[in-house]
Order: structure tokens, then C-alpha cells, then sequence
């Protein structure tokens, strides 16, 4: 399964998809697949943290996952992928105001460090790409720092899936929505990170740490390693904490109605604002499935 670079606009919410704020589920419950019952629930539904891109060698399915999908009648993403709306709209809030090139606002070894980095990845630079927002361009960098040339996306398998077995997609927010959350961080502060990305030597490493706490399914893990991230700790309410608590009625309407394969990021999961302590608050038992 390879991600063009067109599609790849929206695993621009990874950045949003890995934060933790000062929680952790326990080390006995590492699990990535979660069952929600209890409070008069008719069904049982489902839970999975996701990993927005990913390896096609490192991307993992077994049987727990498979089996939870084929018994839910309904998939429920962050935001609808099979929207035939959904590219459009990323395309138009993906530029920068006016089309205005982001090198305008980088200092000059930024600007040589990204335009060399996007010249060797893709054979263009910032003449081309810098009228892109910086979240895009982070996006398009984290791809090729990937260790691998082909990729794989949960959301687009669940997608599959989902469609051979005649299930209903739906969204918890709008591309628009999603889009808009990075308008919100100074820009100076995406442009600055942004840069970090393509000189900073450890960020390869890092990433692959946390590529294998996710394997692990080690959310604990996964906590160690973002919270050190300064945009997350300055900006995570937006980022995290008030989406998780808008996503809870939506996410209770959803499984009233029948069996629900829930799939997000998998920085939703834990933390004491997180999605299955929310759940739990709310009345419902949510159980790791090991």
C-alpha cells in the first residue's frame, strides 16, 4: 500500500495524534484495541489507537483487530476519508494566505537547509513547495524520514474493510476542522519546529523509538517520549484535550445505535482527559483486549 504525496495531507494529524498530559493506563494494560460496554449499551464496540503512517514491513493486523471490525457495523474515523469532498478541501487549506512562500518568514540557513532537504526528496523545492502551510510541509518531511519507500495507513485499511463489508463511515470532525487546529499555533513556532525537523539529527531516531513503542502497543512509552515536544505542552489543549471531550457525546450517539469500530490517534487513548478515561467517567466499562 504506497501514500501519495496528495493523500498524504491529512496524516498531517499525526503531529496531533501523540500527546500525553501527566496520565499514564498502567503498564498491565498495553493494548492498542479496547472494548466499550456496559450503561445499557445493546452491543459491545471498539476502540483502536492508530498510528497515522507507518512502514508497510512494521504495519501489524492480527485476529483481536480483524474479529472486532467484522462485529461492528459501523466505523467511526476522526475524520470521514471517504468523503469525496474530503481532497478538495485539504488542497484549499493547505496554502499559505495569498499563496505566499513560507521562506518569507525563515531565516537563511533554514531556508538552504529545507529547500536542500525538498530538492533531494522530491526534486523540487521551496519555489515550488514554500507556498504550503508549515504543517503540510512537516508532513511531506516526515514521510522521507521514514526507513522505508513504501508506507501504510490504519485509517485507509480500515477503510477497505469497511466497504467490503458494507459498513457506514463516518467522522468525528471535518477536514476543515482539522485543517484549521495548526492556525491556531504562532507561526513562527511551526516554522521553527519545522526547520528543526530536516537539521536536528535525532529526529529519525526518535521517531523510530517511537514507531517501536507503538509496535509494543506501549502507550505508556509513547507518553516518555512526546511530551517533551514544546508545541504539544504549550498548545495541547487545542491539540488534544478539547477535541477528546467534544469527540465523547458524538462517540456515545454512535455506539447507542449499534456496534461501533472506533479508530483514532492513538495520543487520544490515554491521559486522565484522554478517551477511555472519558468513557469510563461517562459510565461505560472500556476494557483493554489482549
Amino acid at each position: 500500500m504506497r501514500i501519495t504525496l496528495q493523500k498524504s495531507l491529512f496524516i498531517s494529524v499525526f503531529f496531533l495524534g501523540f500527546i500525553h498530559q501527566g496520565f499514564t493506563l498502567g503498564t498491565e494494560e498495553k493494548s492498542l484495541l479496547w472494548k466499550i460496554s456496559g450503561k445499557n449499551l445493546k452491543q459491545d464496540s471498539y476502540l483502536f489507537g492508530t498510528i497515522h503512517v507507518i512502514c508497510e514491513d512494521d504495519f501489524f493486523m492480527d485476529a483481536r483487530i480483524e474479529n472486532a471490525l467484522k462485529e461492528s457495523e459501523k466505523l467511526v474515523l476522526e475524520i470521514d476519508l471517504g468523503d469525496p469532498n474530503m481532497m478538495m478541501e485539504m488542497q484549499k487549506t493547505s496554502m499559505n494566505p495569498g499563496m505566499k512562500n513560507i521562506s518569507k518568514e525563515m531565516e537563511p540557513e533554514q531556508i538552504v537547509a529545507l529547500d536542500k532537504f525538498l530538492l533531494e526528496a522530491y526534486g523540487a523545492g521551496l519555489d515550488q513547495f514554500g507556498i504550503f502551510k508549515p504543517f503540510v510541509l512537516s508532513s511531506m518531511v516526515m514521510l522521507k524520514m521514514l526507513p522505508c519507500t513504501a508506507q501504510s495507513s490504519y485509517e485507509m485499511y480500515f477503510m477497505d474493510k469497511a466497504k467490503e463489508q458494507e459498513m457506514s463511515i463516518k467522522g468525528l470532525e471535518t477536514v476543515g476542522f482539522q485543517m484549521g487546529i495548526f492556525d491556531n499555533i504562532p507561526r513562527k513556532l511551526q516554522v521553527d519546529e519545522l526547520a528543526k525537523m530536516v537539521v536536528d539529527e535525532n529526529g529519525m531516531e526518535e521517531f523510530g523509538e517511537l514507531t517501536q513503542k507503538y509496535l509494543e502497543q506501549d502507550l505508556d512509552g509513547l507518553y516518555g517520549i512526546i511530551t517533551d515536544n514544546g508545541v504539544f505542552q504549550e498548545f495541547g489543549d487545542q491539540l488534544l484535550t478539547d477535541r477528546n471531550k467534544n469527540w465523547i457525546p458524538l462517540i456515545e450517539n454512535h455506539i447507542e445505535e449499534g456496534s461501533t469500530f472506533i479508530a483514532v490517534g492513538a495520543g487520544h487513548l490515554p491521559s486522565e482527559t484522554g478517551v477511555i478515561s472519558l468513557l469510563r467517567k461517562a459510565g461505560y466499562t472500556v476494557e483493554a483486549v489482549n
